[in-house]
């Protein structure tokens, strides 16, 4: 058997591991994608050992056909994540947090130079850039991957609390759309909860942004309350100012430290967050709740960039090693 087949088995094994004991780790996107990887290199590698039959031949053409189009698929990536930023820029306006997947479409062209380049030269120096930009590219994947597979979380209603976790406001005092999906499926799990047992408290956090008239807890609070939900069910948290805060005094209006809990944030802010209740401590579930198709390119980007500020003296690392070795290499 192929060394790369082999590989990729320990793997997706480990991979099994990782994710049964904890699905709250990008680890479990990076082993998952990497198996992947080494299976099909390993497969295709396997195949041209020997002789073939008929259905070695069929599998190796595809193997061979998936290398072939993956540039051209890229290349779709790219006119489709720079489309999407056109339609963001209009639908939510021209600001600068708008723009990340029109940098990550770039990111994706300049990587398909950058191999395009090494490729017909082989170069050192092009070949450290485009296995850096790759290196970025798989973590990317990986954090998709990992994002993905949290989605499928699905709590047991037995919770105690439910964390809402804040957002900014509409003029200052309204709640968003991106927001109140969270709190209508906060209402959800509350009311599915309340038909098999006693329903739970609801956590609504968030403090007063610079450009906010009120907290977005006492926003959050009154939409709950207009939804039919008990005012004595619900929880007010209006000093955090970030996610980790969020969780962290959250936590501390707990009655009991080991309270079940489960928080609610959207779809693409699930696994994030995850890892800050992970940090505190917290055995909480996440639930997502929906968001605009257009809009998740761009979130997913803001996300991932935002995991990797969370490690970034790791990334600082990996930076200075690549131009330590571009450096040998002049």
């Amino acid at each position: 058997m192929d060394e790369l087949l082999i590989l990729g088995i320990v793997s997706f094994i480990a991979f099994i591991i990782s994710f049964l004991s904890d699905k709250r780790r990008i680890t479990n996107g990076v082993l998952l994608t990497l198996s992947v990887v080494l299976l099909l290199l390993g497969l295709g590698a396997t195949l041209t050992e020997g002789p073939m039959n008929r259905l070695d031949q069929i599998v190796l053409f595809n193997l061979l056909l998936i290398g072939a189009f993956t540039p051209i698929i890229l290349l779709a990536i790219v006119v489709y994540l720079f489309q999407n930023a056109r339609t963001l820029l209009k639908r939510e306006g021209r600001k600068l947090p708008n723009l990340l997947s029109l940098f990550l479409g770039a990111g994706v062209l300049v990587f398909l130079i950058f191999l395009g380049v090494t490729l017909f030269t082989f170069e050192p120096l092009w070949m450290a850039a485009t296995i850096y930009a790759g290196f970025y590219g798989f973590l990317f994947i990986s954090f998709l991957v990992s994002s993905w597979l949290y989605s499928f979380n699905r709590p047991l209603y037995n919770k105690d609390y439910i964390i809402i976790l804040g957002a900014g406001l509409k003029d200052g005092k309204r709640v968003p759309p991106l927001l109140a999906k969270r709190l209508d499926r906060a209402c959800s799990f509350y009311h599915m909860q309340k038909k098999v047992t006693s329903p739970p408290k609801l956590i609504v956090t968030g403090g007063q942004g610079e450009d906010e008239l009120i907290s977005e807890a006492s926003a959050m609070r009154a939409y709950l309350i207009e939804r039919s939900i008990p005012p004595q069910q619900i929880v007010v948290e209006d000093v955090a100012k970030n996610t980790y805060e969020n969780f962290s005094y959250s936590k501390q209006l707990f009655a009991q430290p080991t309270a079940k809990s489960v928080f609610i944030t959207n779809h693409f802010h699930l696994f994030r967050s995850s890892l800050y209740a992970r940090k505190l401590g917290l055995e909480a579930e996440g639930v997502g709740a929906p968001v605009t198709w257009y809009y998740l390119p761009n979130a997913y980007t803001r996300e991932f960039i935002a995991i990797l500020v969370m490690e970034k003296w790791i990334h600082v690392g990996i930076f200075l090693l690549l131009m330590a070795s571009i450096l040998l290499l002049l």
